[in-house]
Order: structure tokens, then C-alpha cells, then sequence
């Protein structure tokens, strides 16, 4: 309660500033900024300064932006500078406006205007079969678009901190170091959150480039720009990194929870795990589940899971028993089909991969080529987990090369 009240306090300042600078006539770009600026300051409790002292510093970044706006009015360039300092600070680029967005994105304002504009022929609509059953629709951006949200992604999401305990889509993170973390457990816990990406909704995506620092504009159209249809994309470059900015809060419960409760916490992706050495740790699923409806994420019930150490415990395909291990059954396939490419129709056997593995609509037009990198990616999985044994899966599938 506490909490809501000293955000509420701060959204009350922060809308008194925006109708005091109204009434001065202060110009609707600039009122976003210096919304965006006081956010960034009471967010750390710090006072709101538009004009104090005149900014110096040895900072190179800070005295080239000072050099290229010396035509600017004395306080207004120090009250940008201010900012630019501020976003500074959290490791972010400064965005001015909608017009200095589209710069920094070396694209015409109209162009990108027209690709904000979330019409059909920006993205490319497939579906897909999950694994566990059902379809996943795939929206995937055309080169141009893509372009600019590898941009974003890039320059404006990569260097936000996350919550320790995200590990997908982060680079020295993976489903190994997810796992590691539930090694040897006397009970697992795993909840899945549905429907992940199209439950993060436009006004999510809005607020969350809001509360990173930047103009309300340049939110808007930074939002626009990274969503479909009013929702996160599946298929989007940026659409992992949002969705692991937005899902900061709901890490920080959890792990904080963790740390009182006496349990671990960890989430690749949708994909959450509980682990504890209390045999009655599955009490508390209501608990999170709570928390993750509070954050705006629904569980799926169908998919969550209660493994004990009796039997096996499997986290994103990692039994975590005693040891990071690949499953058994995983291992034997991949021998069993080397071993039938060998001995048996070659052919015949890439079909049936095909099928099953690859999901493949038209398994006949599956090549040699193609089924050789499935083989090694899936070998490169093992290896990353178990080294023994991929090792010689790898050198069976050498030899297998060179017969073909």
C-alpha cells in the first residue's frame, strides 16, 4: 500500500509540472521531455532541477551533444543535457522527439510513419504446431521493419538491466544455466504462462518505453513500431527482449519470495521454475499463481507441473535429478537414427525425420542437406549438457557423412 501511495504522490507531480509548463506555453514536445525527466528523477527520489548550474564534465558523450546544440537557448540546453545525463546513467540513448527518432534510425519521418501504421503488408502471418499440442501463430516483419526493430533491439533494449533470475534470450543465459539453478531438489515446480507473447498487449508495451525515460511520442511510436494487432508479435526480433523487460517486476516478486520463502526461482521465457528442498513447497502454488495474475500473465493450468525427486524432474528439456543431463530417450533417438541412416534406406529415414521433427507439411522435399544440420544441431544441444555423450554422437555422425 505504501508503494501505491509514494507512486501515486509521484504521479501527482509529475501532472502538476506537465499543467504548470502547459500554462506557460511551453510546446507539446517539449512537455513530454520534461515529463520523461522528472520521471527519471523521482524514480530515484531525487529533486526535479530544470535550470540550475550550467553542465560540465569530462564526459566525451555529454560535451559532443553540448558542441552540436551550442544554438540552443542557454537553459534549454542545459535542461537536455540534464536528461541526456539521466538516460545516461541507466545505459540508454537519448530520443528527443519523433523527428530525432527517426534520425537516429536513419529512415524518413513519413517511412516511418507508414511502418508504425501496423497494416497487414508489414508482416508476414504463418501458423505453426507446438510441441505439446495445439497452433502458434507466427507474425513475421518484413525486411524493412525488421531492420529498424533490430535497431531498437540493438541500441535501445540490449543494455536495460534485467532481474537475475531471467535467463532466456540473454546472452551467456540458456536452458543449461536455467537448469543449474534447480540441480538436486526434493521438488520441482514448473508454471507455464499462456499465451506469453499476445498477452503483452500495445498499452504494456506503451508504459514500459514510458517508464524507461523516454517522450510519451517517442514511446507511442517506439510501440507501434514493436507490436501487431495491439500485441506483442511472435516473430518479432524485439518481441523477447520486451517481454523480458516487462516480465522485470514479476522476477523480482518471485525470487524475492524465493529468498524468504526458502526456494529457488528462475523463468526462460514463459517457462517458470520453483524448486525447494520443503517437501510441501506445492502449498504455495496459489500463492504464485496470484502473483502471476497481478503481473498481468495468466498460468496455464494444463501445463504446470509438480516433479519430485522419485521420479524424473525435466526443466526445458534438462533432467536436473542430481546432475544437468540430457533425458536418456533423447540420446537413444539420435543413435538409433544414425544407426538406420547407416544400415538402412537413407532416405526413409530423413522422411521420418522430417515428419516427426520437423513437423514438415511436404516431408519428400526434405534434403540431405537439411537433415544433416537437424542432426547436428540436436547433437550441439547434447554436447552443451552431457559432453561424453556428444562427443560421440558427433563422431558417429562424421562417419555417417562420409558414407553419404
Amino acid at each position: 500500500m505504501i508503494d501505491k501511495t509514494l507512486a501515486g504522490k509521484k504521479q501527482e507531480c509529475i501532472k502538476n509540472i506537465r499543467f504548470i509548463n502547459q500554462r506557460a506555453e511551453v510546446e507539446p514536445e517539449i512537455l513530454d521531455l520534461i515529463e520523461a525527466y522528472a520521471g527519471l528523477r523521482l524514480e530515484e527520489d531525487n529533486e526535479v532541477l530544470f535550470y540550475g548550474n550550467k553542465i560540465t564534465g569530462k564526459n566525451r558523450e555529454l560535451n559532443e551533444f553540448i558542441d552540436k546544440n551550442r544554438h540552443l537557448d542557454p537553459r534549454a540546453l542545459n535542461f537536455l543535457a540534464s536528461y541526456f545525463l539521466e538516460m545516461k546513467k541507466r545505459g540508454l540513448k537519448c530520443i528527443f522527439s519523433s523527428s530525432h527518432l527517426s534520425h537516429f534510425l536513419k529512415i524518413s519521418t513519413k517511412k516511418l510513419n507508414w511502418l508504425a501504421s501496423d497494416k497487414e503488408d508489414h508482416y508476414i502471418s504463418f501458423s505453426e504446431k507446438k510441441r505439446g499440442g495445439g497452433i502458434r501463430q507466427i507474425f513475421a516483419p518484413k525486411s524493412t521493419l525488421k531492420g529498424i526493430q533490430r535497431q531498437i533491439l540493438d541500441f535501445l533494449l540490449q543494455s536495460v538491466p534485467l532481474n537475475s533470475h531471467a535467463e532466456g534470450f540473454r546472452k551467456k543465459r540458456s536452458i543449461v544455466t536455467n537448469a543449474k539453478r534447480h540441480i538436486g531438489k526434493k521438488v520441482v515446480i514448473k508454471i507455464d504462462a499462456k499465451n506469453f507473447f499476445p498477452s503483452i498487449t500495445f498499452e504494456r508495451v506503451l508504459g514500459m518505453f514510458v517508464s524507461l525515460g523516454y517522450p510519451r511520442k517517442v514511446s507511442l511510436m517506439l510501440a507501434k513500431l514493436t507490436t501487431h494487432q495491439g500485441r506483442l508479435p511472435t516473430g518479432a526480433p524485439t518481441s523477447p527482449a520486451i517481454s523480458n523487460l516487462i516480465s522485470r517486476r514479476l522476477d523480482k516478486r518471485l525470487a524475492g519470495l524465493g529468498e524468504k520463502m526458502g526456494f529457488d526461482y528462475s523463468r526462460y521465457a514463459d517457462d517458470m521454475t520453483i524448486s525447494s528442498n520443503n517437501k510441501n513447497a506445492s502449498r504455495m502454488i496459489p500463492f504464485f499463481k496470484e502473483i502471476i495474475r497481478e503481473e498481468g500473465f495468466e498460468s496455464n493450468e494444463a501445463k504446470l507441473r509438480i516433479l519430485r525427486s522419485g521420479g524424473r524432474q525435466k526443466i526445458t528439456g534438462i533432467v536436473v535429478n542430481q546432475k544437468v543431463n540430457v533425458d536418456r530417450k533423447q540420446i537413444k533417438k539420435l543413435r538409433a537414427t544414425i544407426y538406420n541412416c547407416r544400415h538402412k534406406d537413407i532416405k526413409q529415414e530423413m522422411i521420418k525425420w522430417a515428419k516427426k521433427e520437423k513437423n514438415l507439411k511436404n516431408p519428400y522435399g526434405y534434403t540431405l542437406k537439411e537433415f544433416r544440420a537437424s542432426l547436428l544441431g540436436k547433437i550441439n544441444f547434447v554436447k552443451s549438457v552431457n559432453a561424453k555423450a556428444g562427443k560421440k554422437l558427433l563422431k558417429q555422425l562424421d562417419e555417417l557423412s562420409l558414407k553419404t
